[in-house]
């Protein structure tokens, strides 16, 4: 992604290696030069360490004058995008896995996630088999029908995002109170 400069009021930002400048408008523009002077006609703005000259067009220093740039409208800072927000939703309506996983209950009741997509989860609440293979209990081991066997696969526990004693969220989520006072889900992490 790439990086952002924000800006004074806290909800605008500019393009790395620019500057914030406030416009005539009062909204903040960006000067597309990085710890840029920002000129006085809130409109123009000058490369680091030289002066505005708004008189002659120049930005002056002692190395020589340059014209003077012209900002461009800063946009609104957007939260940052959650890589993962797929999510395998577990019969409970409570837990969830992560994408590719399969939810398989646990002998508590509760869910716990196989690490392989479309499982088959074992009798014993704690193992499953890939797709299209059984669970042989006995031997520790999914065996298909065409004669190979593999080790079971050990079940994790479905993580929760505790709201309070009662209510929690699927991992990955984000309690949120409702005006309400009840919690709601979600979907993006913190």
């Amino acid at each position: 992604a790439a990086r952002a400069v924000p800006c004074p009021d806290g909800q605008s930002e500019c393009p790395d290696n620019a500057t914030c400048c406030v416009t005539a408008s009062g909204t903040w523009g960006c000067c597309p030069m990085p710890q840029a002077s920002c000129c006085a006609d809130k409109v123009h703005c000058c490369p680091h360490a030289t002066v505005c000259d708004l008189a002659h067009g120049r930005c002056v220093s002692p190395a020589g004058d340059v014209p003077l740039g012209t900002k461009f409208p800063a946009w609104k800072r957007q939260p940052p995008t959650p890589v993962a927000l797929r999510q395998v939703l577990c019969p409970d309506g409570r837990s969830a896995c992560p994408d590719g996983a399969t939810c398989c209950q646990l002998p508590s009741a509760q869910y716990g996630c196989c690490p392989l997509q479309n499982a088959v989860c074992c009798s014993d609440g704690q193992h499953c088999c890939p797709q299209g293979t059984a669970c042989d209990l006995e031997r520790s081991t999914c065996t298909s029908s065409r004669g190979w066997a593999r080790p079971l696969a050990s079940l994790p526990k479905a993580r929760d995002v505790r709201c309070d004693d009662e209510t929690s969220c699927p991992d990955g989520n984000t309690c949120c109170q409702l005006s309400s006072g009840a919690w709601a889900c979600c979907p993006l992490e913190e």
